[in-house]
C-alpha cells in the first residue's frame, strides 16, 4: 500500500465527521481563518506556553483540518496551505517565559572567534551558515511584528503584513483546484464525447482556457490570479496569437496559403476557433459538419468532392 493511500485511510473517516459536524455556511472560510491564526494566535494567547514545534504542529493540523472539512472533500488535501500554516506557527510563537528563542541564540561564525564579519578566514561553509542564520532570524522577526506594534492599526498592520504569505498561499491553492477541476470537466466532456461519437478529437488549449476562466469567474477569483494560474498550468497564452499591432502568424510551421480556397487539415478541434483565417468579400465558408456530410461521413471524402464542386462552379463564373 502506497503512502498516499495509507494517509487517505486515516483523513478519509476525519473528513466524513468534520463534514457532519461543520456547518456548510462556515466551511469556505475555515482555510483562511488556518491561514490568519498562526500570527492571530500569539497576539490573542490562544495557544499558550507551547513550544515552537508544538505550535507549528497544531496549527498545520489546524488547516489540514480546515480542508477535510470542505464539502466532499473525501479525505484528500493539499499540502502547500499546511506547510505555511505550520512554518508561520513555528516562527509567529513566541518562546515561553519570554526568553530569547533557540533562533534568536543562535551565534554568528567571525574570524577567530570574536569580532565583525565578512573577513575572508571564514571558509565557505561558515559564511552559508552566518547567511542561513540571519535568514532565520529574519523570518522570526517578520511573524513576530505583531507582538511588538503598538496600538490597534499598528498591530492591525504588522498583523495583517505577517499573515499576507499564508494567505496568499491559500488563494493559490484555492485557484490551483479551482482550474484544476474545470480541467478535469473539460476533459471528461470530451473523452464521452468521443466515447458517443466513436471519433478522436484533440483538445484545444484555448477551449481548456475558456472552460477554467468560466469556472474561476464563478469563483470571484481576479484577473492576475487567473493569469498566475494559466502560467502554472502551462496555458498562459492559450496557443492565441495578438495580432493587434500586425505581423506574421506563427502556426508551427503549418502556415497555409487558401487564398483559391479549400480545404483546412490544421487545427486541434472541431469548432475550437484556432485556425486563424483571413477571408475575402462575397467568399463563403463551410462548416466540418457539412464537410463530413458531403462525403457520406467521411471527411476526406467530403474535401475531395466539395473542391469538385468549387472548381465546377468556379468554371461557371
Amino acid at each position: 500500500m502506497g503512502l498516499k493511500r495509507l494517509i487517505k485511510k486515516i483523513t478519509k473517516p476525519v473528513a466524513k465527521v468534520l463534514d457532519k459536524i461543520v456547518p456548510n455556511e462556515i466551511k469556505p472560510f475555515l482555510p483562511y481563518v488556518a491561514a490568519v491564526a498562526p500570527v492571530l494566535g500569539p497576539q490573542m494567547g490562544l495557544l499558550g506556553n507551547l513550544t515552537k514545534l508544538q505550535a507549528a504542529g497544531a496549527y498545520g493540523l489546524g488547516a489540514l483540518g480546515a480542508q477535510l472539512a470542505q464539502e466532499g472533500s473525501e479525505g484528500n488535501f493539499d499540502v502547500a496551505p499546511i506547510i505555511a500554516a505550520a512554518g508561520t506557527g513555528y516562527f509567529a510563537q513566541p518562546t515561553p517565559g519570554g526568553g530569547p528563542s533557540g533562533i534568536e541564540s543562535l551565534k554568528l561564525k567571525v574570524p577567530g572567534g570574536e569580532g565583525t564579519m565578512g573577513y575572508p578566514e571564514l571558509t565557505f561553509g561558515e559564511r552559508a551558515q552566518n547567511l542561513g542564520i540571519k535568514a532565520l532570524q529574519g523570518t522570526e522577526k517578520f511573524f513576530q511584528q505583531g507582538q511588538g506594534a503598538e496600538g490597534f492599526l499598528g498591530t492591525t498592520k504588522a498583523l495583517t503584513t505577517a499573515a499576507a504569505p499564508a494567505v496568499t498561499t491559500q488563494i493559490t491553492q484555492d485557484a490551483i483546484n479551482t482550474a484544476q477541476q474545470a480541467l478535469d470537466d473539460y476533459n471528461a466532456e470530451l473523452a464521452e464525447y468521443e466515447r458517443r461519437t466513436g471519433e478522436a478529437q484533440f483538445a484545444s488549449d484555448e477551449a481548456r482556457r475558456t472552460a477554467i476562466r468560466a469556472a474561476m469567474i464563478a469563483g470571484n477569483h481576479s484577473e492576475d490570479v487567473i493569469s498566475e494560474t494559466f502560467a502554472l498550468l502551462g496555458l498562459k497564452d492559450g496557443g492565441v496569437v495578438k495580432m493587434k499591432d500586425g505581423g506574421i502568424m506563427d502556426l508551427g510551421g503549418k502556415e497555409m496559403d487558401l487564398r483559391g480556397g479549400g480545404f483546412v487539415p490544421i487545427g486541434k478541434k472541431e469548432r475550437a476557433d484556432d485556425v486563424p483565417a483571413r477571408l475575402s468579400k462575397n467568399e463563403f465558408v463551410m462548416t466540418a459538419d457539412a464537410v463530413r456530410g458531403a462525403g457520406g461521413g467521411n471527411i476526406n471524402e467530403g474535401a475531395r468532392r466539395m473542391y469538385e464542386t468549387m472548381n465546377r462552379l468556379e468554371a461557371r463564373a
